[in-house]
C-alpha cells in the first residue's frame, strides 16, 4: 500500500518545486520582459508566399500580434519597429481601415523619443491609408482631430479636414469645422468666409447644422461690418471730439444714411465708451 503513495508523494513534491520555483524566478527583475525584442519581421512578399495566397488573413493576424505587442510597452519607451510593422500590415492589405487608424493610436501614445519625428510618422501612416482608401472621411476626420488634439498642430488639422469636407458622404459637421478652423486660422478673407457659410446653409442636413451655420455666418458678416462701422465712428469722433452716443447723431452728421442692421434685421448697438459697435445676435428671434 505504501509502494502505492511513493510515486505520488515524489510528484506532488516535485509539483512543488517546480511551482515554487516559477514563483521565485518571477520575481527577479527583469531589463527586457519576453517579447518585448522582435527578432525577425518577415517582408511583405515572404508573408504573402507564406500566407498561400490569403494576404489579408496574415494582415488581420499581423495586427492581432501588434496589438498584443505594443500592450507591453509604457508610453514614455520608444515603441520598436512600430511604423514598420503597421507599414507592414497595410501593405499586405492597403484596405484595412483599423490598422492606420489604430497604428496611428499607438504611435500618439508613445511619449518619448523624438516627437516631431513621431508626428512625421503619424502623417506618413495617414497620407497612406487616405490614398489607399479615397473614399474615406472618416480615416481624414480622425487625423484631423489627431493632429489638433495630440500635436496641437491646427495646419495639419485643417489640412485633413479640408480633405474630410469633399469626401463623399461626408456629413455637415466636418464642413462646419472647416470653417470655423479655417476662421480661427484666418486662413481665408472675411468675404469667403461669409460665402462659405452661406453655402454651408444652404447644404445643411437638419435644423441644427443650419443653426450652427447662421451663428457662423452672423459672425462673419458682423466682422465686415464692424470694420466698416467703427471707421465711421471715429470719424464721427474726430470731427466733433467725442464719440456718438447714436445712430441719429451719426446720421445728422451726414456719415450714413440710415441705422446699420445685422444679419438678422436688428440694428447694430454703439458703446460709446469704447466707441465701439454692439452685435447683439438675435438669431432665434427669425
Amino acid at each position: 500500500m505504501i509502494r502505492k503513495f511513493i510515486p505520488l508523494v515524489i510528484i506532488v513534491v516535485l509539483l512543488g518545486i517546480a511551482v515554487g520555483s516559477e514563483v521565485e524566478l518571477g520575481r527577479i527583475p527583469k531589463e527586457d520582459p519576453l517579447g518585448r525584442e522582435l527578432l525577425y519581421l518577415p517582408s511583405p512578399e515572404m508573408l504573402k508566399i507564406m500566407s498561400l495566397g490569403n494576404s489579408g488573413l496574415a494582415a488581420d493576424v499581423l495586427y492581432l500580434w501588434s496589438i498584443q505587442y505594443y500592450s507591453m510597452f509604457r508610453p514614455h519607451e520608444r515603441f520598436l519597429y512600430l511604423e514598420t510593422t503597421y507599414n507592414l500590415i497595410t501593405d499586405l492589405d492597403p484596405l484595412y481601415f483599423d490598422a492606420y487608424r489604430i497604428g496611428a493610436l499607438i504611435m500618439e501614445i508613445q511619449t518619448g523619443g523624438d516627437q516631431a519625428q513621431l508626428k512625421r510618422a503619424v502623417r506618413r501612416l495617414f497620407d497612406k491609408g487616405l490614398e489607399n482608401l479615397p473614399e474615406s472621411w472618416q480615416l481624414a476626420e480622425a487625423a484631423a482631430w489627431d493632429f489638433f488634439m495630440r500635436f496641437q498642430d491646427q495646419e495639419a488639422a485643417l489640412h485633413y479636414a479640408e480633405i474630410a469636407a469633399v469626401r463623399p458622404g461626408a456629413p455637415a459637421r466636418i464642413k462646419r469645422m472647416v470653417g470655423v478652423w479655417r476662421d480661427k486660422e484666418r486662413a481665408w478673407s472675411i468675404d469667403d468666409s461669409i460665402d462659405y457659410w452661406r453655402a454651408a446653409i444652404d447644404d445643411a442636413e437638419d435644423e441644427y447644422d443650419r443653426a450652427m451655420s447662421v451663428s457662423h455666418l452672423y459672425d462673419a458678416v458682423a466682422t465686415k461690418d464692424r470694420k466698416a462701422l467703427e471707421a465711421v465712428l471715429a470719424a464721427y469722433s474726430r470731427r466733433n471730439g467725442h464719440c456718438a452716443k447714436g445712430w441719429d447723431d451719426v446720421i445728422t452728421a451726414g456719415l450714413i444714411r440710415e441705422v446699420p442692421l445685422d444679419l438678422m434685421g436688428n440694428p447694430y448697438g454703439i458703446d460709446s465708451s469704447a466707441c465701439t459697435i454692439v452685435a447683439y445676435k438675435k438669431i432665434r428671434d427669425q
